[in-house]
C-alpha cells in the first residue's frame, strides 16, 4: 500500500509552497507542487499610474525587489521609448549583480547546507564538521556569513540609498550618482568581502578559482592543498558527492534564460537564450501561460502575456496551484543560475553538467560560480562610473503605449509586461522564476520542471525525506514573488 507525503508549509525562506507525493514501494509515483497563496499585485496596479509600478513591483519580493525594480523600470522605458546615459547602465548593473550574489551566498549558507546536519546522516564521516560549520546560529561558517554579507547591504545603501524596495531605477535611468569618494569606498568594500571569499569561501585567491575549467580541474584543485578541501566550497563539492546529490534531482535539461546586465552598447553580460540539446536564440512572442490547473479564470486555458488577466477562481475543477504554468515554445524549461551558465557558455558549468546533468550538485555549483564571476564583473562596472557625467536622462510620457521588461532574478528569468491606456494601466502582467521552475501541470497535462524531477525518485526513509528537501532547496524556491493571498467571499 502506498503512502502519501505531504510539506507545508516549506519553511526557511518563504513557506507558502506545499509538495504532496505520492510513494509506492519507496519511490515517488504521483507529485503536484502547490503555491498556496493569492496576493494580486497584478489587480492592484490596474488603473494607476505607470509609475506607481515602480513603487508596487519591489514589495513582491524583499530577496529580489531590486530585480523587479529593473524589470518594472525597463518596461516602462520600453513603453515610452526613454533612454539612459551610459553612468545608468553601470551603475543598474552593480546593484543587480550586488542582490544576486547575495541571494546566491544566503541561499548556500542560510538555506540550503543546513540540510547537510539532517538526523540521517548523524553517523557519516562528515557530520560533525558539517554541525560544526553550518548549524544555524551556532556554526562558524554559518555566523562568519551572517557578519559578511552586511557588507554587500552596505554596498547597496552606497549605491541606491537602502535595500530593499528602492526607487532608484527609473526609464531614465537611476536617481542617485556616485562620487568619487563613494567609488574608493564601494571599493573597499569589495575588496573586504573579496577577502572573505578567499579565505573562507574557496581557500584560495578568486583568480586561482577561476583557472578550473573542467570536473578533473576541481578534483585536482581539491587535493592541491588542505586550505582548498576544507574551505566552505570544498566542503560542499566533497560531502555532495558523498551523498550522491551528482546523480540526484536530476531535472529535464531544458534551459531559459531572458538576459540581463545590459550595457550602454545594448550587449547583454548574460545573453539571451534557449537551451535544448543546444544553444538558440531567444524569442519573448513564444512565451504563454497556462492556467487549466492553477486558480484562475479566463476563456483560454493559453494566455500570453501582454493579453494575460489576473482572475480567482477558488472552485476551479481540477486546479491545484495559485501559480500559472509558464512554458516557452510549448517546451517546460528550467531558470535560474544553471541556465544563465550554461547558455553563457561558462566552462566549468558547462563540464560539470555534460557529466553531472541537471542534478542537484551542478544547480547548486551553478549559483555559486555565477557569484564569483559576478563579483569581478562588478569591480569592472565601479570603475567605469564616472561621477562627472549624468545619470538620468527625461523622456516623453505617451499615453497610450506598452511594453515589456525583461531580467534575470536571482532565482532566473523574470519578465513584467505593461499595457497603458489613456495614460493609465490597463494591465499588467508578470512571470517570476518560481513560477517557472514550481509550476503545476499545463494545457497538456504535463508536469512542471520540479514535478516532473521529483517523480520517479526513491525515498528511502518516508519519515524523513530529506532527498525530497536536497531537491526542492536546489531549486531556491520564493513563492512570494509566485503566490498570493486571497479569501473567498472577503
Amino acid at each position: 500500500m502506498g503512502k502519501k507525503i505531504v510539506l507545508s508549509p516549506f519553511t526557511r525562506i518563504e513557506g507558502d509552497l506545499k509538495i504532496e507525493v505520492d510513494i509506492k514501494n519507496k519511490t515517488i509515483i504521483n507529485v503536484h507542487v502547490s503555491g498556496v497563496m493569492f496576493r494580486g499585485f497584478e489587480i492592484i496596479l490596474e488603473g494607476r499610474d505607470p509609475i506607481d509600478a515602480l513603487v508596487f513591483t519591489p514589495r513582491i519580493c524583499g530577496i529580489c525587489n531590486l530585480s523587479h525594480s529593473i524589470a518594472a523600470s525597463k518596461a516602462l522605458k520600453n513603453a515610452y521609448a526613454a533612454e539612459m546615459p551610459p553612468n545608468a547602465y553601470y551603475l543598474r548593473n552593480i546593484s543587480h549583480a550586488c542582490e544576486i550574489i547575495l541571494s546566491n551566498l544566503t541561499h548556500f549558507y542560510l538555506y540550503f547546507i543546513i540540510d547537510f546536519i539532517n538526523k540521517k546522516y548523524k553517523n557519516l564521516s562528515f557530520y560533525k564538521e558539517a554541525y560544526q560549520r553550518f548549524a544555524p546560529m551556532k556554526g562558524e561558517s554559518y555566523l562568519s556569513f551572517i557578519k559578511e554579507r552586511k557588507k554587500l547591504l552596505e554596498l547597496l545603501g552606497i549605491l541606491i540609498g537602502k535595500w530593499p524596495n528602492a526607487l532608484a531605477f527609473q526609464p531614465g535611468g537611476v536617481t542617485k550618482s556616485l562620487t568619487f569618494g563613494e567609488i574608493i569606498r564601494a571599493l573597499g568594500i569589495l575588496n573586504e568581502f573579496k577577502d572573505f571569499l578567499e579565505k573562507k569561501f574557496l581557500g584560495c585567491s578568486l583568480d586561482r578559482w577561476m583557472k578550473n575549467k573542467k570536473v578533473e580541474d576541481v578534483e585536482k584543485w581539491l587535493e592541491e592543498k588542505k586550505d582548498h578541501a576544507e574551505s566552505d566550497i570544498g566542503f560542499f563539492i566533497r560531502v555532495a558527492q558523498e551523498l550522491s546529490l551528482d546523480r540526484l534531482g536530476v531535472s529535464i535539461g531544458k534551459f531559459l534564460c531572458f538576459g540581463a546586465f545590459e550595457e550602454p552598447d545594448g550587449t547583454l553580460f548574460f545573453k539571451s537564450g534557449y537551451f535544448n540539446s543546444e544553444c538558440k536564440s531567444f524569442d519573448p512572442q513564444k512565451i504563454a501561460e497556462h492556467i487549466e490547473y492553477s486558480w484562475y479564470a479566463n476563456d483560454k486555458n493559453i494566455e500570453y502575456p501582454l493579453e494575460g488577466k489576473t482572475q480567482p477562481d477558488i472552485d476551479k475543477l481540477k486546479a491545484y496551484s495559485w501559480i500559472k504554468s509558464p512554458r516557452y515554445d510549448n517546451n517546460v524549461v528550467e531558470v535560474g543560475s544553471l541556465a544563465r551558465l550554461i547558455i553563457n557558455n561558462d566552462p566549468l558549468i558547462l563540464d560539470y553538467f555534460n557529466k553531472f546533468k541537471a542534478s542537484i550538485l551542478v544547480r547548486v555549483l551553478a549559483k555559486l560560480q555565477e557569484s564569483l564571476i559576478l563579483i569581478k564583473a562588478l569591480e569592472n562596472w565601479l570603475n567605469k562610473v564616472d561621477p562627472e557625467e549624468p545619470v538620468y536622462k527625461k523622456y516623453d510620457i505617451l499615453l497610450n503605449t506598452l511594453g515589456v521588461g525583461l531580467t534575470e532574478a536571482p532565482r532566473g528569468a523574470l519578465g513584467h509586461w505593461i499595457v497603458i491606456e489613456n495614460g493609465k494601466i490597463k494591465r499588467y502582467q508578470i512571470i517570476t522564476p518560481t513560477t517557472w521552475n514550481f509550476s503545476p501541470r499545463d494545457s497538456y497535462g504535463r508536469l512542471g520542471v520540479v514535478e516532473q524531477t521529483l517523480l520517479g525518485m526513491e525515498i528511502e526513509d518516508e519519515e524523513n525525506p530529506v532527498e525530497i528537501y536536497h531537491v526542492i532547496r536546489s531549486f531556491d524556491p520564493c513563492l512570494v514573488c509566485s503566490t498570493h493571498i486571497y479569501k473567498k467571499k472577503k
